[in-house]
């Protein structure tokens, strides 16, 4: 058994270059160049989408260039699928490519690789279809013809058009060279025969071979041990077919038997005065009885041979799995272990189960055995290598807790694993990749303290070495890391170029700065090649600059921006160099700079982050307009992308200068200059620009003036075409407007464009609002789940932590409302507006459940300790007033909390308060009335 292992990408298009390449977008000369470059690096599967775009839009092209890009575009779209194992689309599109492009000197070969990928799926009609339309070239080239006609027999020989597949295995068998095809067109030949009846052309090892002697258990053993033979030589199909030729044990009982009654049916006792003397009748009887001995011994070893069908049963499976056939195989382990659970092989074919599944990729049929061995089998051979597979399954699948458990549950059923140093190792770094540093340390160090020979060991060390680092243990890790690189046992070292790296890093943490300026520039002599060289010059620039060394640092930015390979290397040292630049007051160079790299990567990189830098220089230059020219240009350039984020931050930056008191004597050029750009957005058709800046004016506006905007924009037909900060603005206006679907909608678009944004926990909350008022209870408490999960305790995740309880007390689970008010009262960033609300909620609760005195209590927190929070303050006091009047017996209570909530102006003035002083005129004495 192989155990899966990790793959790894050579040289070629980077996935950094590729997230840079929209298909849709690209012109068709990058998309072919990307393709070309792509294929040459054998990178089919990321060649698919530039190669599929590229046939869309030729797509009906009659000019002649367009028509080879055309047939070039089909022939290798259909390659990649074929090598990706997408058979059945492979086999269309080279279908499709011989169709429409006969004249092509491929289209021959492309017929021949459709059959060839029909045959992985079976499709065995259209295989003998495509096979013979190649054959019927007269002229055909001996290197496709050999292949169209193995492909053509096989088609036949697997529909059992036995007679039909005679005439291109003989074809095949006479012109191939290769001894292998020969013999494997024999060997089908052989079968074909057999299905026929045609003996005379048999095997010659068969010349003979009528119904009797193909029950012969000789000849059945025969069989075997010539499949045994041709399996060990690596010859699958033969040993199959031979295989296939073997009778099961039914079939040689069943013949057996009826011939031992036949013989022992003619041996009758003498009857004198026949025509047949005594001495005759007694050769006769001896003759007979020879017969019958014989063929008793040989219905004695098959009877005998208690395991005969399973062990043939699990040969041909082996063979089917050795041919990649791994459908067939699994099917045949299925039948022995669901015919014969207790037999001693049904353990093994429970395991050759899962592990053809493995082979195939077919993860979920897959897992679905493993777990099925496990459950059943927990004590079986193999239970060892399926939780080990199954850890490698779920990590394939980025499934971290299922791996994790697994394995686990593999070390609690075996605690002597013969991998267990390995599911060590995975169970460490699937905790280092969850972040759980601290557990991946101890298993990393468990395998360096038991397992010294450990293929895994060198692994652990250097994961050690990184758990300490992300543990913040600097020192630790300076020394782990300094040991590993210095442990004379490992020629070479896997991990050295990383390590020599990350080692400059943890003493930078541990605050050993000349250590790590020495280590950092030692890595940059060593590895001018690195992938990290970028990222360790930039934080050689950081050192510098900690020293004031500040054009020395700059000189390092510029370095790391030159051998920055994907754009987080390159925003880091720019946006550094801007800070720098900034602290030394050299604001025309940030300005400089800032242009320069939106010039060079555009909407690929982090504009908001320049336009920052920008406005900031020239604020600092104290030239406001020119910091509000160079937000707006950005916007007009990159604003009318729906699916672009950073257009939202730089106008948050606009909006927040507009509020700003800093700023404030530039809200009317800030209202005039949104006005220009909004009416040339308006004027050019460019809707989500348009929408851009009506939301901003929908922001920083209010009442009358505000609501044409709002209007305007939270609308269902807009939310295709909106932006980041206008889906927000959907999404809670919708709220208020009760317009529940077109929240989802502003949402799920939000969600599934905008992964990165400060805004997405503010659309999620609007989107549970909606859940909750329309009755969606169950995917309101899934949401809040998700809120939590994502978000962690930051402040507005109470909100929808609140919204929780609200979720159980509209369901009438008043318990679990009052656990989830609870919680919110509970988490300390959490306190302050929220709190109110929630022992608002909790006390309507504890009525619902009858504790009105706890109820009571409830309320009057709020009114004595959050007076502050009139909109709770006031419905507070109005239920403490009906809890007082439900446990009876406090009038006078009554009256004083009367009294103190009117005695509060602001109180008074609400709703609530209104109410009590109508009922207080009606309970209070008449000399305090007046």
């Amino acid at each position: 058994m192989v155990l899966l292992a990790a793959q790894s990408r050579g040289k070629g298009v980077t996935q950094s270059q590729l997230s840079r390449l929209d298909p849709s977008t690209e012109s068709t000369s990058v998309l072919l160049e990307t393709s070309k470059e792509l294929l040459k690096n054998d990178q089919l599967e990321d060649a698919l989408p530039f190669l599929e775009e590229v046939l869309v839009r030729l797509e009906g092209d009659e000019e002649k260039k367009a028509r080879q890009t055309l047939a070039f575009t089909l022939y290798q779209l259909a390659y990649c699928q074929m090598k990706l194992g997408e058979y059945v689309s492979g086999a269309r599109n080279f279908v499709r490519f011989s169709d429409e492009f006969p004249e092509d000197p491929q289209q021959e070969s492309a017929r021949v690789m459709a059959a060839q990928c029909l045959t992985m799926v079976q499709q065995w009609p259209t295989v003998e279809e495509q096979s013979a339309i190649v054959l019927q070239n007269a002229r055909l080239a001996e290197d496709l013809k050999i292949p169209a006609t193995q492909l053509l027999a096989e088609a036949r020989y697997q529909q059992e058009k036995w007679a039909d597949a005679t005439r291109p295995l003989i074809s095949l068998f006479r012109i191939s060279k290769e001894e292998t095809v020969r013999a494997g067109a024999a060997v089908m030949l052989v079968t074909c025969y057999v299905r026929l009846d045609d003996f005379s052309n048999l095997f010659t090892f068969l010349p003979h071979c009528d119904e009797a002697a193909r029950h012969d258990v000789g000849l059945n053993v025969a069989l075997l041990e010539a499949g045994d033979s041709h399996y060990n030589k690596g010859e699958y199909q033969k040993a199959l077919l031979l295989y296939r030729l073997v009778l099961t044990k039914k079939e040689l009982v069943q013949h057996y038997e009826n011939r031992l009654r036949t013989v022992k049916g003619q041996m009758k006792p003498f009857v004198a005065g026949g025509s047949q003397t005594l001495s005759d009748f007694k050769e006769m009887q001896r003759k007979q009885q020879q017969l019958f001995d014989r063929l008793k011994k040989h219905y004695q070893v098959i009877t005998n041979f208690q395991d005969y069908d399973m062990d043939v049963m699990l040969r041909t499976a082996q063979c089917y799995n050795d041919l990649e056939r791994n459908w067939p195989a699994h099917a045949i382990y299925l039948r022995i272990y669901d015919e014969n659970p207790t037999n001693s092989l049904a353990d093994q074919a429970r395991f050759s189960a899962f592990a053809v599944m493995l082979d195939e990729r077919e993860w979920a049929l897959a897992t679905a055995e493993g777990y099925d061995y496990v459950k059943t089998s927990p004590d079986g051979e193999f239970v060892d290598d399926v939780t080990l597979n199954l850890m490698q399954v779920h990590m394939q699948q980025e499934q971290f807790d299922l791996a994790y458990d697994i394995g686990k549950k593999g070390l609690e059923l075996s605690p002597d694993h013969k991998h267990i140093d390995q599911v060590k190792y995975l169970m460490g770094y699937i905790r280092f990749m969850q972040f759980d540093y601290a557990v991946a340390l101890e298993n990393f160090r468990e395998i360096l303290k038991r397992w010294p020979d450990s293929r895994y060991y060198e692994s652990a060390e250097y994961w050690q070495s990184m758990s300490l680092l992300f543990l913040g243990s600097f020192a630790e890790a300076a020394t782990a890391f300094e040991a590993y690189l210095t442990n004379p046992k490992y020629s070479p070292r896997i991990y050295e170029e990383d390590s020599s790296y990350r080692l400059g890093i943890a003493q930078y943490g541990a605050e050993q700065y000349e250590a790590s300026e020495g280590t950092l520039r030692a890595f940059v002599d060593k590895y001018p090649e690195s992938h990290l060289l970028s990222e360790a010059f930039a934080m050689l620039g950081d050192l510098r600059g900690a020293e004031g060394d500040m054009d020395v640092a700059l000189d390092f930015y510029a370095m790391a921006r030159e051998k920055a390979l994907n754009m987080s290397q390159v925003n880091y040292p720019v946006f550094q160099s801007a800070d720098v630049l900034t602290r030394l007051r050299r604001y025309d160079e940030v300005v400089a700079l800032m242009a320069g790299y939106i010039g060079e990567w555009g909407e690929q990189g982090d504009f908001a982050n320049a336009a920052n830098w920008q406005g900031k220089a020239y604020k600092a230059k104290d030239e406001y307009p020119r910091a509000l020219n160079s937000y707006f240009e950005l916007v007009n350039r990159f604003g009318n992308n729906a699916n672009l984020g950073g257009v939202d931050l730089i106008l948050n930056e606009v909006i927040s200068d507009y509020k700003s008191e800093e700023w404030s004597s530039y809200r009317e050029i800030i209202k005039d200059r949104l006005d220009v750009h909004l009416k040339a957005a308006s004027d050019s058709n460019q809707r989500t620009l348009e929408l851009q800046y009506q939301t901003v004016f929908a922001t920083i506006l209010s009442g009358p003036e505000r609501e044409p905007f709002v209007d305007s924009v939270v609308q269902a037909k807009n939310v295709p075409a909106s932006g980041a900060n206008t889906l927000v603005l959907i999404a809670r206006e919708g709220v208020k407007r009760e317009d529940w679907e077109t929240v989802h909608e502003a949402s799920a678009r939000f969600i599934s464009n905008f992964q990165v944004s400060n805004n997405m926990l503010y659309i999620m909350l609007a989107n549970l609002d909606a859940l909750i008022k329309e009755g969606s209870y169950d995917d309101a408490l899934d949401l809040s789940e998700e809120i939590l999960m994502k978000f962690g305790y930051s402040k507005s995740v109470g909100w929808a932590r609140k919204r929780r309880g609200d979720v159980y007390r509209l369901q009438g689970n008043y318990d679990r409302a009052l656990e989830a008010y609870k919680e919110v009262l509970g988490i300390r960033e959490w306190r302050g507006e929220l709190t109110p609300e929630a022992l608002y909620c909790s006390g309507v609760c504890k009525m619902e459940l009858g504790e009105t005195a706890e109820a009571f209590a409830y309320f009057q927190r709020i009114y004595v300790l959050y007076g502050d929070y009139v909109e709770w303050v006031a419905p507070a006091y109005a239920k403490s007033i009906l809890c007082l009047e439900m446990l009876g017996g406090h009038e006078q209570d009554i009256l004083n909390t009367y009294r103190e909530m009117l005695a509060n102006e602001a109180v008074a003035a609400t709703p609530e308060g209104i109410e009590a002083a109508r009922k207080f005129a009606e309970l209070a004495p008449a000399e305090e009335v007046l």
